[in-house]
């Protein structure tokens, strides 16, 4: 080996070890394209001193390209061969996928690579994947993030490894220096002409804007590279304050999380904003696709008056504001909204659309404890059939002791009674009169007589 040769192999070797990416011996999942990048990664962890690698390739055919991605195909496949490791390939049509999930070909593709190599590495029980980004990959990160708008969070640029497992040992290394390192090696590599396509902004960032800045500052791609490294130091120290900051305003329950409203608003702005994003990715396991206007919507909402309100998030998240509590849950089951009607016609279990369990059953009427789940009736005054619905606009009812009417939703907000459990609770009715809110109150109508023969009791179990 020449001196360029060694020195860029001590120059990963030292990443590796720094970062602590892998061990010696370990079993490594190769991500090859058969560009430059990720052939020189093949060959530099092949030569790694005292490492004593077990390398798998592993290669993605999109079928973009036709017979040139056959190509790559059998080129990423001769390459395994050279290094006698195993070679895995599968071929996945990433424009029909696409246009069936409604996504552009690089979201399409980067799903596509993630499942396979995830599939891959747990099959051999690999370490970890290794991808070849390098110092200019880092720099076209970080300027594509912030031409998109982006927090600390997207201009730290990409980790050496993150919590998939993935790693990347060269991202301290440039694309120039990784060419020269093939040229001394007399190794070839397949160029994909869709790198030169301008219609995709990574590709306008590296063909266009870089080379402009580089007429301000001709050290932009290190510069760039090495402010994203400071910044995700900075960020390392933010989550943890964030993570300790969740631990204190929120708690994990009722199928989600839940925050205390009262403790987001004592927050700094600049705080509370990473606390919401932080409790978005712990509901829906990703920060794909919530932006800016999601969490100034959640501050809003925070910050408001009204007591009850709710945002609608992506993947399905629903964070509920319900007077001091902020309620996060995934894809709740608010299809009850629409509501329910179910007919009592006589004493029995009936299961309720919006979960939980009425029963009504005959009772004597000597013995009749007070709980607030349950009532007492007498079907002589309220006779079967009886109607259990849920709530409605304009819904009032006569509370027991009092001669006016009252609407429910004042008596939802009395109780401070959430949106979401206001569509669960049952309203039991006798023809036009409400009788019953169950948990909440009873009509006066529900009064028993001292006269009265038979009882029933009726009981609500919520799910």
């Amino acid at each position: 080996m020449n001196s360029t040769q060694i020195e860029l192999i001590s120059r990963v070797d030292r990443t590796i070890r720094r970062e602590c990416l892998f061990k010696p011996g370990d079993t490594l999942v190769i991500a090859l394209s058969g560009g430059a990048d990720s052939s020189a990664l093949l060959d530099l962890l092949s030569r790694l001193p005292d490492y004593n690698l077990r390398l798998v390739v592993a290669h993605l055919n999109h079928c973009l390209r036709g017979a040139e991605s056959d190509d790559d195909e059998e080129f990423c496949r001769s390459l395994a061969a050279r290094y006698a490791v195993p070679f895995e390939v599968r071929r996945v049509n990433i424009a029909e996928v696409a246009l069936a999930e409604r996504l552009n070909l690089e979201d399409a593709g980067r799903r596509a690579r993630i499942a396979f190599l995830d599939e891959i590495r747990g099959r051999y029980g690999a370490a970890a994947v290794a991808l070849a980004h390098h110092a200019d990959d880092q720099a076209e990160t970080v300027l594509m993030r912030l031409l998109r708008g982006s927090g600390l969070t997207g201009l730290s640029g990409m980790t050496y490894c993150n919590a998939r497992g993935y790693v990347r040992p060269l991202l301290e290394i440039s694309r120039s220096e990784i060419e020269a390192y093939l040229r001394c090696c007399s190794a070839g590599w397949r160029e994909d002409a869709s790198n030169s396509d301008t219609v995709y902004l990574r590709n306008r960032i590296r063909h266009e804007l870089l080379p402009l800045l580089e007429t301000y500052n001709p050290a932009i791609r290190s510069t760039l590279s090495a402010t994203a490294e400071i910044i995700s130091g900075d960020e390392i120290l933010l989550e943890e304050l964030t993570e300790q900051t969740v631990a204190k305003v929120c708690r994990e329950g009722e199928g989600g999380v839940v925050c205390s409203v009262e403790r987001l608003r004592a927050l700094r702005p600049p705080l509370l904003r990473r606390v919401l994003r932080h409790v978005f990715k712990q509901v829906a396991g990703t920060l794909e696709g919530v932006g800016g206007r999601h969490i100034n919507a959640l501050c809003d909402m925070i910050h408001a008056e009204r007591p009850n309100a709710k945002v609608m998030l992506p993947h399905g998240v629903v964070p509920v504001r319900e007077y001091d509590r902020l309620r996060w849950t995934r894809s709740p089951k608010i299809e009850s909204e629409a509501g329910y009607e179910l007919v009592i016609s006589g004493p029995g279990s009936y299961h309720l659309l919006s979960g939980g369990l009425l029963t009504v059953t005959e009772t004597d009427s000597a013995q009749i404890p007070v709980t607030a789940g349950t009532i007492y009736l007498d079907p002589a005054s309220i006779p079967f059939p009886w109607l259990l619905r849920t709530f409605r606009a304009g819904d009032r009812i006569t509370p027991f002791g009092m001669s006016g009417r009252k609407k429910v939703k004042d008596l939802f907000i009395d109780r401070k009674v959430s949106l979401v459990d206001r569509r669960r609770i049952p309203l039991l009715w006798s023809g036009e009169e409400l009788i019953w809110v169950a948990g909440i109150c009873a009509s006066e109508r529900s009064r028993m007589d001292v006269r009265s023969i038979a009882t029933v009791q009726v009981k609500w179990q919520p799910a």
